[in-house]
């Protein structure tokens, strides 16, 4: 027996929205939003009729935006790419690097400012401050999508019986 989800995947898109908003939202806390090519990339997914729901993006730095461990650490080939299409001398390119991996290549601390803003998992920290209003807006679809079946099945056993 198929299950027919119907009104369980039309609420999967509008949560998907409002997760998204709230990815949005966190890296605005967090202060992750310098040319906001992240946030503007989320985009929730519904998978077909499976009833999965993915957050997507097209910038694969996010990992690293998440958890700075799974940060590369810096290419002196790179930065000299990077030199190059900027129109910057590529003899600068070692100072970069070694202050890149020095300063910058320090453990990354939890840090806060004013006592709200957090650094790091950004996607953790918005599925636990909305995974009970995600809750909230699938359970009245999915009532009606199992109420649905029960009426079909009662249908099935008993075509003449007058079910609301």
């Amino acid at each position: 027996m198929r299950l027919n989800l119907k009104h369980t995947y039309k609420k999967l898109s509008k949560v998907g929205f409002m997760i998204v908003d709230g990815l949005r939202q966190e890296l605005k806390d967090q202060k992750h939003n310098a040319t906001h090519k992240l946030s503007n990339s989320l985009k929730p997914k519904v998978k077909g009729k499976s009833g999965v729901m993915d957050i997507i993006t097209s910038k694969l730095y996010w990992k690293a935006v998440n958890n700075p461990a799974f940060a590369k650490p810096a290419n002196i080939n790179q930065i000299k790419k990077w030199l190059s299409a900027k129109g910057l001398p590529i003899s600068s390119a070692p100072a970069i690097t070694k202050k890149l991996k020095s300063n910058y290549g320090k453990p990354y601390v939890y840090w806060t400012e004013g006592n709200n803003l957090r650094r790091t998992d950004f996607a953790g920290h918005t599925a636990r401050k909305l995974k009970g209003k995600v809750a909230e807006q699938l359970a009245p679809a999915i009532g009606d999508d199992v109420a649905d079946m029960i009426r079909k099945e009662i249908k099935k056993i008993k075509p003449t019986a007058q079910i609301s």
